[in-house]
Formats: structure tokens, sequence, C-alpha cells
């Protein structure tokens, strides 16, 4: 029997689950980290690597497969190979879907590289990487603590070529991040191990560290040097609720990436500026209308990008989540161990494929 806590720790608001006839929910969101100011070590805290997929929710409902990005659209035509993916009935999982290079590094290049017009069939994959159990049997984790929801993951035991649940780290966040970028990775995650699954929110209990800074950008146009054939991209954040559109920075287009760009925006063609921002009128310039989400790293000032560069287009982007953002501050407790951990920690997770 489970205890009182129990019960009153179980969603109130979701399914019966005494009904085996209802659908699970179809159109859950993701529950979404904010960004931390630095890596910090606690013990309230287990830290997973930070995967640079897309994100996705898998679930099994009456026999039927479903996997759907962070916006409800199915993924399942531009990843048939996930088809067969092997999660129990009643069940509904968070997680990413990669694609990884020859040293079994994720790389959204790669994986950008298959859902894109041409689809080249490039890197190893696509996995479904589960890092949260949110239905079992029909029944709500959501409101269970989510050392709770790993357990019951684990205990799956989830095994394929198409199927791989992460290790994770206790307390030790900056060591974790520091063996992270000597792989050249993207960063991790901090989730604090007490935290309910609040779908659709970003929350300060999951927190993301990035070995160099992203951001989520509107790309509001493109600006090529004809002369040194260079490019730059004119990225915008929203800074109010109302859509106001302003000019956050410029972002360097590498060479390999420029003319790719320029194809993929075509269709995407503005007449005048999208920005609120007053801005000089440059000969190359090409404005776009505001509908495209870009990926870029930069040098990690708040309010305005500096030295950023253009990482892809996000094909599960959502235009709400490219607003400024002040990062969270936590403080820093002692680390309980060097590197070793987090290192064999790091080695467990990118064994994606153990079946």
């Amino acid at each position: 029997m489970p205890s009182p806590e129990e019960e009153r720790g179980e969603h109130p608001t979701l399914l019966d689950v005494n009904d085996a006839r209802i659908g699970l929910p179809r159109d859950l969101a993701p529950m979404r980290p904010r960004q931390a100011a630095w890596a910090f070590n606690s013990s309230e805290y287990l830290f997973e690597l930070k995967w640079d997929g897309i994100r996705a929710t898998a679930s099994r409902d009456h026999g039927v497969l479903h996997v759907t990005d962070r916006n409800g659209g199915d993924l399942l035509p531009l990843v048939p190979e996930l088809a067969q993916l092997p999660i129990p009935e009643g069940s509904l999982l968070d997680g990413e879907i990669v694609v990884c290079d020859s040293r079994g590094r994720p790389s959204y290049d790669l994986l950008a590289g298959r859902l894109g017009p041409r689809g080249a069939k490039r890197g190893f994959g696509p996995v479904f990487v589960a890092f949260d159990l949110l239905y079992l049997d029909r029944r709500p984790l959501l409101g269970r603590p989510l050392t709770e929801r790993r357990r019951r993951l684990r205990d799956l035991e989830l095994r394929g070529r198409t199927i791989g649940v992460p290790d994770h780290l206790d307390a030790d966040g900056e060591p974790f991040l520091e063996v992270v970028a000597e792989y050249g990775l993207e960063g991790i995650v901090a989730k604090r191990k007490s935290s309910a699954y609040v779908p659709g929110t970003r929350t300060g209990d999951w927190l993301k560290c990035h070995v160099n800074p992203r951001a989520d950008v509107v790309l509001g146009g493109l600006v090529e040097d004809t002369t040194g054939g260079t490019m730059r991209a004119l990225c915008g954040m929203f800074a109010d609720d109302r859509g106001t559109l302003v000019m956050a920075g410029e972002a360097y287009v590498p060479l390999f990436l420029a003319h790719w760009l320029d194809e993929a925006t075509r269709a995407f063609a503005a007449s005048a500026s999208p920005f609120a921002t007053p801005l000089a009128i440059r000969s190359g310039t090409r404005w776009l209308r505001p509908k495209l989400v870009a990926i870029v790293e930069h040098a990690g000032d708040v309010g305005m990008l500096r030295d950023a560069r253009f990482r892809a287009l996000r094909f599960d982007g959502n235009l709400s989540d490219c607003r400024f953002e002040d990062p969270i501050e936590i403080e820093s407790e002692p680390a309980t161990s060097g590197t070793e951990r987090p290192r064999l920690v790091l080695l467990q997770s990118l064994r994606l494929n153990p079946g």
C-alpha cells in the first residue's frame, strides 16, 4: 500500500487510472531547464549530460507508438528508424533523439542533416535517449520525485539499438562539466532530486550549464559580403509578450554553412526589417520574416550576443523561447570527488546501445 505521502504526490488532474480505455496525453509539452549562471556542486541535484539533439516524448498507447516533438508534431515520418521503439504499453517517456558521430558523441549537425530536405544519412542512430518516465501502466508519475521516476525508468531495463537510458551523477556538477568539455560536448543539466515534473514549464528545478553559452534566437536577416564571401546572421530576441523583436547581435556563419543557409531561408524573404530596433541599411542585407529559430554560440553576455557563431536552424524551434533570460545563481558546495567518477558516468551515458 502506498503511504499517504505517496498518494498526495500523484497529480490530481490527470487520467483516471482505473479506466484503461482513456488514452495517454498526446500533446504533453516537455518540462524545460532554465539557464544556470555557472556550473555548481549540490547534494540536492543530480547531473546529466545535455544531449545535442531534438527533445521528444515517446509513448505506446493501445498498441500504437507515438513519438512527438516538444510542439506536438509527429516525428516518426522523419525518423522511421524509431518505429519499433521498445517501450512498454501504457508508458510515456521524456527524452531526446540524437545521432552520434564516429566517437559516440551526439551531434545536432548530423541529426539536422538527416532531417533536412536531402536527408543525409550520416552518423550513428537515431537513438531515443530516455531520461524521464512520466506515465507507467497508464498511471501518472508527474507528481513523484525525480529520483523515483528515474529509478522506475531504470527498472524497465530498456534495451535495443534505438533506445538508451543514460547514467547520471550525484552532487558534483563542476567536475562533470569539466570532463564534458574535454570530450567536446554541449554541457550538462542539473535537476533537483525532489522535483516533480510540470509539463510545459521552464523551471529553476532544472538548470542547464553549457560549455560554450548557447541561445535560441529569431533569425531576422542575413548580411552577405559579396567581396569576401562571408555571411552574418542578424539575430533577435523578444523583449515583451507583445512580440516586440529587438536586435540581439550578429552571428558569424561558417563558410561551409553559408550557401545552405541562404537557400534554406529563401522562402522567408521579407521586404523590410522585422526588428523594432532601428538598424543602419547595409549593402548585401536580406531581411527575413521572423519565423525561423536558430542556435548560436556566444561569449556569454546577458542582453546582447557577443562573438556569436551560427550553429544550426532548430527544426523544433519555438519562437516563445527566444527571450533574454537572467541566469540563476546557485551557491556551489565543495566537490565530493575529482574527475574519475564524472568521466565514468559520461562514458556510461554515451554507451547508448547496450542491446
